[in-house]
């Protein structure tokens, strides 16, 4: 076996790494994701070979501090080989996402920094309670990036890039000239876009603020997708009550892992 970039214009191996994803949609959608604009852009795709025949594949999204890592669920053996070359590919420091990968398997190649369990939450057409769209939120455009940026970065967001906006699924609210509230999405895929970025200022919490913030940019998607998802941490419960008001059910666990090779 051995492993090589896919570039951005093999679309005939794009095309099936996207097929070998889209078996398990929910299993796979981060990957998936990186495979699409505008995440596309900051991604590098590796995949796994045997001769020409492609067995695997994985992404590296660099749009982040550190680089995020996402592995098509495969083999142990496969798996196995991936991890043993992630060394050689990536930075001493690095972000995986899975909904698989055992933590054991992990700690054979990699030193564990940190953990975090979080819950993929799923709604759509038929399933979905959003409220009628805010019109006080303002639909932002890359001309609004100098403020949402200065917002996110101001509060410790993360994971936030600016490539993100080009969703076109961002939405601010503003009070005496400053954002008080912003969100958007983290990826799209042809099925479906991720909700991110959901953030209101503490001060102004209580105040159905999110819950509009939720429902503004969950329409909006639904003009152009089927499915709406999220990541929230597990125990992260008021959040959790919010989105099931507006019509989100728990769907797969996720963890994302914090790693060096030190």
């Amino acid at each position: 076996m051995k492993i090589h970039p896919i570039s951005q214009d093999n679309q005939d191996l794009l095309n099936r790494c996207y097929q070998y994803a889209k078996k398990d949609l929910y299993e796979n959608l981060v990957l998936i994701g990186d495979l699409f604009p505008p995440c596309l852009d900051l991604s590098d795709i590796f995949g796994v070979f045997e001769g020409n025949n492609l067995l695997s594949f994985f992404t590296v999204f660099k749009g982040f501090q550190v680089p995020s890592v996402v592995i098509l669920n495969t083999s142990d053996a496969i798996m196995e080989f991936i991890l043993s070359r992630l060394r050689s590919i990536l930075p001493r420091q690095f972000v995986l996402v899975s909904s698989t990968i055992d933590a054991t398997l992990l700690r054979q190649n990699f030193s564990l920094n940190d953990q975090s369990a979080e819950f993929c939450m799923v709604t759509n057409r038929t399933c979905a309670l959003f409220h009628e769209a805010d019109i006080s939120f303002t639909h932002a455009s890359t001309a609004d990036l100098t403020h949402i940026n200065a917002f996110y970065k101001k509060n410790n967001t993360f994971p936030w890039n600016p490539i993100q906006l080009e969703s076109q699924f961002y939405f601010f609210k503003k009070k005496k000239g400053f954002i008080i509230a912003c969100g958007g999405t983290h990826f799209e895929t042809p099925e479906l876009a991720h909700l991110g970025n959901i953030l209101v200022l503490p001060e102004f919490r209580g105040q159905s603020i999110g819950k509009n913030l939720v429902s503004t940019i969950g329409k909006e998607i639904l003009k152009k997708k089927e499915i709406v998802s999220l990541f929230v941490a597990e125990d992260n419960f008021p959040a959790i009550r919010l989105y099931q008001k507006v019509g989100f059910s728990h769907k797969r666990n996720y963890s994302i892992f914090s790693c060096s090779s030190d």
